[in-house]
């Protein structure tokens, strides 16, 4: 059995593939996990922040496809980092969170960042107001 690994992606459609079903695509024929994590649609196109889990060959033929129907593909390794040293838990994060990243831990009243969730959107790190909230890109 092939490992799994699990990457984000971030896709942009056209009005001509927009109806494209690529939840099913990825499922049916290329054995990928996925989840989409956030959508943008309208009648021009969309964009899409997408996680795929799955083997890695089976990961490289999936993009191959996305691409060969004029899906634009890229991977999203940007991440959010949270300087505990700088965080007064003031919860301005959890608010504007799409994806609920952040939350409250009601016992201690910390606020925990859960990476996997995170879309590197960015509205955290406007809210935060003692800046302890940075966007790592990782080339």
């Amino acid at each position: 059995m092939a490992e799994m690994t699990e990457k984000k992606f971030r896709l942009r459609f056209s009005d001509g593939n927009l109806q494209d079903s690529v939840s099913y695509i990825l499922v049916s024929k290329f054995n990928i996990m996925p989840n989409v994590l956030q959508a943008k649609i309208d009648g021009s196109g969309g964009r899409m922040i997408l996680s795929m889990k799955g083997a890695e060959k089976d990961i490289e033929d999936a993009i191959s496809y996305l691409r060969s129907v004029d899906i634009t593909i890229e991977l999203s390794d940007s991440v959010v980092k949270k300087d505990n040293n700088k965080c007064m838990d003031c919860g301005s994060c959890v608010s504007v969170c799409p994806t609920f990243a952040f939350e409250i831990d009601r016992r201690t009243w910390d606020v925990n960042l859960d990476i996997g969730k995170c879309v590197a959107c960015g509205f955290c790190i406007t809210a935060c107001p003692t800046h302890a909230i940075t966007l790592k890109m990782n080339l």
